[in-house]
């Protein structure tokens, strides 16, 4: 079988570097993967960095969450597609737990938690300590998909056969195609599949927080697509 692990990068330089190192270190058994880095606009060295590693890099033509994973998902040529973030680390058995659970009868996308592994209050709290309990609630009970865009692993024919990512949404690209997928087959939630992001968005203070509240808001029960994009901080 073959697997594509796919991200994102816009000025990454500071945190790919450990990103592909933890990628390197996957338990894979006997797939070929291949690793694509979707450089969305960098101006510093995240390109020559990640071509230090040999993965493939390829340039998406105009900036957007959405639009960059989309691209992303077009040229893998993995049976399987797991996606992170360019500033992200994941655990030795990633690839292992995914696919073990995207080969059970009828699933078609699986989805695991995350953690900051730095940032401060309320951000790093709320998020390490809070996030996890609302997202295992709403799967659980609501049947909400809140899956995150740096992990998740889904069936590229699957995907490609709802249109996969939305090139025009701004944010919860993630959670969209997960909701998507979810009316084509099962979604499952691996909470103990852990990965860990930076918390640099703790710099936005409450503000982030409460951005998160209102999108998930919009998306899940307003039905709104129309999102802001989140501000950078690099």
């Amino acid at each position: 079988m073959k697997i594509s692990v796919v991200f994102p990068a816009f000025n990454e330089e500071k945190y790919i570097r450990k990103t592909l190192e933890s990628i390197q270190q996957l338990e894979t058994k006997d797939w070929q993967i291949e690793v694509i880095v979707v450089n969305n606009g960098s101006t510093d060295k995240t390109v020559e960095i990640a071509k230090s590693f040999g993965v493939k890099v390829i340039h998406a033509s105009r900036k957007g969450i959405g639009f960059a994973r989309q691209q992303g998902l077009l040229v893998a040529k993995g049976e399987i597609v797991v996606f992170t973030n360019a500033d992200t680390l994941v655990p030795k058995d990633w690839l292992i737990k995914h696919v073990a659970a995207l080969t059970q009868p009828g699933v078609v996308l699986s989805f695991g938690g995350y953690r900051y592994f730095d940032g401060s209050f309320p951000v790093y709290h709320c998020f390490n300590y809070i996030q996890p309990i609302i997202v295992y609630i709403a799967y659980k009970l609501l049947g909400i998909p809140a899956a995150s865009g740096e992990n998740m692993a889904f069936w590229r024919n699957k995907a490609l056969a709802i249109g996969g990512f939305d090139e025009n949404i701004l944010v919860m690209e993630d959670s969209d195609l997960a909701v998507r997928m979810s009316r084509i087959g099962k979604v499952v939630y691996l909470p103990s599949v852990l990965i860990y992001s930076s918390g640099r968005r703790s710099q936005e203070g409450w503000a982030y927080f409460l951005r998160i509240i209102k999108y998930l808001i919009n998306y899940f029960f307003l039905r709104s697509r129309k999102l802001e994009r989140f501000p950078d901080f690099r």
